[in-house]
Formats: C-alpha cells, sequence, structure tokens
C-alpha cells in the first residue's frame, strides 16, 4: 500500500446481463473509496501472465458470485495462478444450492484449489460454515446480498401503478425437493382475476434497468426465501435424480454441465432463447429443459418423501428482496428467516404456506396506506445498514482496508 490505499484485485465473469446482482456487486466496489482497483474478467480471453502481473500489484483479492454462481469452469483455468498469490483472498459463492450444473462439490474442488483466506455466504453463517467451513483458513463470513438504491429506487406512487401483483422469477426445479416459489406464483396466476388483481406473473428475463422499470409498475410482488430445505455437500441427491431424469429421456441429451454452455454465454439473449425452443422437442434435448418439466411430486415422493430437512437452514434473503424495498414494492411471502434482516409484517406482508389467511392478506394490501406504511418501513430499515455499501466496508474490514 504505498500510497495508503489498499490495492484491490477484484476477479469477476461477465457473460451476462439478466442477473442483475453480478451488476450491483461490481458498481459497489467501484463505488468505494477504500479500495484501490484492479479488475479481472476471467469470461475474456487473457493471458496467465495478465494476472500474475496484477496479484503481484495487489494487497488483497476478492472473487464475484458470478466466478463460480452458475459454472466454476472460467475460473477453474486459472486457480493455480490464484493458489500462488501472497496476498489474502475472499471468494463469494454464488446460487448455494445443489443444482444439476452447478453443483456444490464443483465449487468446494475449485476453493480447495484456490485456497481461499475467507468464503463469503449468502446463507446463515452457520450453514455456510457447513458446506465450505473446512475450505477457509480465516473462516466463514456472512455478507447476503443487499440494495442498490441508486438503481432500485421509487419512481412512482403506489396509487399510479397498474399491476397490482407482478413477478418475474426463474421457476424452481423439483430438484431442490422445494416447490416453495413455484406455488406461490401459480397461487397468484391461477386465482387473481378470483380476487380482482391485475397480475403479471412470469419467467421472462430482464436485464437490471428493465427490472427496476417492471417494480416501479407494480404495487405489490410476491416471493419467498431463496434456497432449499435440503443442502449437501457432495451433492448425492441431485446427481441422482439427473440419473433418473436422463435415464427417461431417451435421445441424445447435453447436459447442463457440458462445455457448450460456454459458448452458449457468448451468444446474444436472443438466440439462446431461439435455442431452448429448438431444443425442447427432438432427439438432441438440453437437460435442463428436461428438468423443467418433469413433475414436481414425482421427484419429491422418489428422492425427498420422509427424509428430514438438512440440520442447517439452507435458504436466504435474495436480491430480488431488496429491489422490491428499493422501489417501495409491497412484498407478499411465506413466512422465513430472510437472513434475520425482515421481519414477517412489519417489512412484508405473512402468507400463510396452505393460502388459509389470503382473505386478510389482501385485505392489508389493498390498503393503500397501509401497504405504503409498510414500504416505507422496510425502505427505512434496510438504507440504514443493508445496502452494498455497508456490504463493501464490511469486506473492507476484513481486510483492514
Amino acid at each position: 500500500m504505498p500510497d495508503g490505499r489498499f490495492r484491490l484485485l477484484l476477479v469477476y465473469a461477465d457473460y451476462t446481463d439478466r442477473l442483475s446482482y453480478y451488476d450491483d456487486w461490481l458498481d459497489a466496489f467501484r463505488g468505494s473509496s477504500s479500495f484501490e482497483l484492479q479488475f479481472f474478467n476471467i469470461v475474456k480471453p487473457a493471458r496467465e501472465h495478465d494476472l500474475r502481473l496484477k496479484l503481484a500489484a495487489s494487497d488483497g483479492v476478492v472473487l464475484l458470485h458470478s466466478t463460480n454462481g452458475d459454472t466454476t469452469v472460467y475460473v477453474d483455468r486459472y486457480a493455480p495462478i490464484l493458489a500462488e498469490r501472497r496476498s489474502p483472498l475472499l471468494t463469494f459463492v454464488g446460487n448455494e444450492v445443489n443444482l444439476p450444473g452447478s453443483p456444490i462439490a464443483a465449487k468446494r474442488a475449485t476453493f480447495a484449489n484456490i485456497r481461499p483466506e475467507w468464503i463469503a455466504t449468502q446463507l446463515l453463517r452457520e450453514s455456510g460454515e457447513f458446506l465450505f467451513g473446512d475450505l477457509a483458513s480465516r473462516g466463514v463470513v456472512a455478507i447476503p446480498h443487499a440494495l442498490n438504491h441508486k438503481i432500485y429506487l421509487s419512481t412512482t406512487t403506489s396509487d399510479v401503478r397498474a399491476i397490482d401483483i407482478g413477478s418475474r422469477v426463474v421457476r424452481y426445479l423439483p430438484h431442490l425437493g422445494d416447490a416453495d416459489r413455484n406455488r406461490i406464483s401459480d397461487y397468484f396466476v391461477q386465482n387473481g382475476s378470483f380476487f380482482g388483481l391485475n397480475t403479471d406473473i412470469s419467467d421472462q428475463r430482464l436485464d437490471r434497468d428493465g427490472w427496476a422499470r417492471f417494480l416501479n409498475g407494480c404495487k405489490g410482488t410476491v416471493s419467498t426465501e431463496a434456497g432449499s430445505w435440503y443442502i449437501e455437500r457432495d451433492d448425492a441427491t441431485v446427481n441422482a435424480i439427473r440419473d433418473f431424469v436422463r435415464g427417461h429421456a431417451g435421445g441424445i441429451v447435453i447436459a447442463n454441465d457440458s462445455r457448450l454452455r460456454t459458448l452458449g454465454h457468448k451468444l446474444p439473449w436472443w438466440i439462446r432463447a431461439a435455442l431452448r425452443k429448438l431444443l425442447a422437442a427432438g432427439l438432441v434435448r438440453h437437460e435442463a429443459l428436461l428438468s423443467e418439466r418433469v413433475p414436481y411430486e414425482d421427484i419429491y415422493e422418489r428422492f425427498f418423501a420422509g427424509r428430514p430437512r438438512s440440520a442447517t437452514h439452507g435458504k436466504c434473503i435474495s436480491s430480488r428482496h431488496f429491489d422490491a424495498i428499493g422501489t417501495h414494492t409491497c412484498q407478499i411471502m411465506f413466512r422465513g428467516r430472510f437472513n434475520d434482516i425482515l421481519e414477517a409484517d412489519t417489512h412484508y406482508i405473512a402468507l400463510a404456506e396452505d393460502f388459509s389467511n389470503i382473505d386478510d392478506v389482501l385485505l392489508r394490501f389493498r390498503d393503500r396506506d397501509y401497504r405504503d406504511a409498510m414500504t416505507a418501513k422496510a425502505y427505512n430499515h434496510i438504507i440504514a445498514g443493508h445496502t452494498y455499501q455497508h456490504r463493501v466496508k464490511q469486506v473492507a474490514s476484513l481486510f483492514g482496508a
């Protein structure tokens, strides 16, 4: 630190604009006065020599969620070089659930090779310890997502928002053994008109600005805690489900973790969407599309029924919860811990998992004064201690910057 500022190397993977929190974390570090930053994009072709030079000129290294969330293919080619560093390294973890094509075991193998000083979990600390505690020499730290208040802000009052309940959300695969997210979305899709609600719920993917605009057109949104009741270090259950699904598919199946994934990342979004339709039928199909079409009940009964939930809580607060709070969009959600940040019926309207209190929920939701007071209280709570600036300060304190 020749000039007194901590020289931080920020490693990331730039391959999509449809995961807004990737951009939020980059912006948060760029806006921090704690660091003198260098950047290294592991997707962009670069020589190993470039990374070695940047490591030599850095006092610390941070690997963002994008380096391992969907795949570790990009970062694995640089793992031996990162392991040679002489400065401490913190890595975030993306998708801390057992997913086909993005296994926990692969992340663990990558971290074992890199040997990070800290691993930053989105989950509760004890859950991150369960998954990765043996791989971080200085420990696991809990650093969940946060609010980007410069992007996700209220630009319209709730009374002029045309959509009552709106959401853009990727459906959970049956492999998680958890259908809460799908159930709450489906309930409002199927019953919204009966309750006189104007609903707009789909799995359409939006970029960051589009998502912020969409939320500003919604009085409310529905959601659940992110994650699963079942988490494993070795992905044993999800691997068994993958074998079962592929074994009953017939034809040629392109695996989720095929090397073709990196090729897909280079294609424009509209081409990716067209390929999804093409690979949905025929002799050659993609595993992701097969997985989406497997009935949840079939998988649950075969692999999860009667099985106790994980001893550690596998769910967490999501960036989408913060996005809604920033735009003053009222959230209707099943009760959850939400990293002990959000409180039921204070920061969101709590819906019973069997929907038995729906009349009371909608009565409160339709009360504009109640709704506006709740969204204001949630916003004030988050802006006081849960913005990305707060999270970056937490990182800086670990490095002593």
